[in-house]
């Protein structure tokens, strides 16, 4: 009798200790189960990102050559591959495989620009110089380089053929003319204080303050010329000019 008691309760004892212990067996099970499964897996491939390719750049000048002293909106033209921006003197651009960035600005000397093809962390640069005549190669130049003073007066016919010719007194001989090349007129304090206007309409028309008259320049004379009438006739009055001085008008 004392046996079977001890075995009943030895039970008791054992069946109390795995009522304590199932939670934690349990848990360890599924701790197990899990190590086992992940340890049978293979192992992810590493993530291999694509290269980036490096971006190509080719520029273009418009017009070719050399540009004309003074010459305004000029093109600079640009083809791209792999890029996804572009910069002209580091100022990004809107188009990107194949664009232009007008020059707004006249340009008088040589002038250089640096264009950027960029793609997420790869760049390409290249710089393109574009080459400018001296003040001899534009009306622009030739009008405005120098200052100017009246050389003479004149009246000439439809046919050109000149009909008088004089020269004017010392006064006017001193007055000097500014044609700046932004397109402003300033004059010799013994003249006036004012300041006026100019521009070219082609190379044989300038308009001062609005009105347009016939104009003739060359590196040694400028003559510019209005209608009038001469005995009767229709005539130019015309308005002979040298240089004032070898000082530039506007210097660099």
């Amino acid at each position: 009798m004392i046996y079977l008691k001890q075995i009943k309760l030895f039970k008791k004892i054992y069946m109390l200790f795995l009522r304590k212990n199932l939670i934690l067996i349990i848990g360890m099970m599924i701790i197990l189960g899990t190590h086992l499964v992940s340890c049978c897996k293979e192992p992810l491939p590493p993530v291999i990102e694509p290269e980036e390719l490096e971006p190509t750049l080719e520029l273009s000048v418009a017009p070719e050559g050399v540009v004309p002293y003074g010459e305004e909106r000029v093109v600079l033209g640009w083809t791209t591959t792999n890029a996804t921006q572009v910069r002209v003197n580091d100022q990004r651009q809107v188009a990107v495989k194949s664009g232009t960035h007008t020059i707004p600005e006249r340009i008088f000397k040589d002038t250089t620009f640096h264009v950027q093809a960029i793609n997420v962390k790869k760049m390409t640069k290249k710089s393109i110089t574009i080459p400018v005549g001296d003040w001899t190669t534009s009306t622009l130049g030739l009008v405005s380089y120098y200052p100017w003073r009246y050389k003479a007066l004149g009246i000439s016919n439809i046919k050109g053929e000149i009909l008088d010719y004089w020269i004017p007194d010392p006064e006017l001989l001193s007055w000097i003319f500014y044609y700046h090349r932004d397109g402003r007129i300033t004059f010799s304090p013994n003249l006036s204080n004012k300041t006026e206007s100019w521009s070219l309409q082609g190379d044989s028309t300038i308009v001062e303050n609005g009105t347009a008259s016939k104009l003739k320049v060359d590196q040694e004379e400028m003559v510019i010329s209005y209608e009038v009438t001469y005995h009767g006739e229709p005539a130019w009055f015309d308005m002979y000019y040298e240089h004032a001085s070898d000082t530039p008008t506007d210097p660099e």
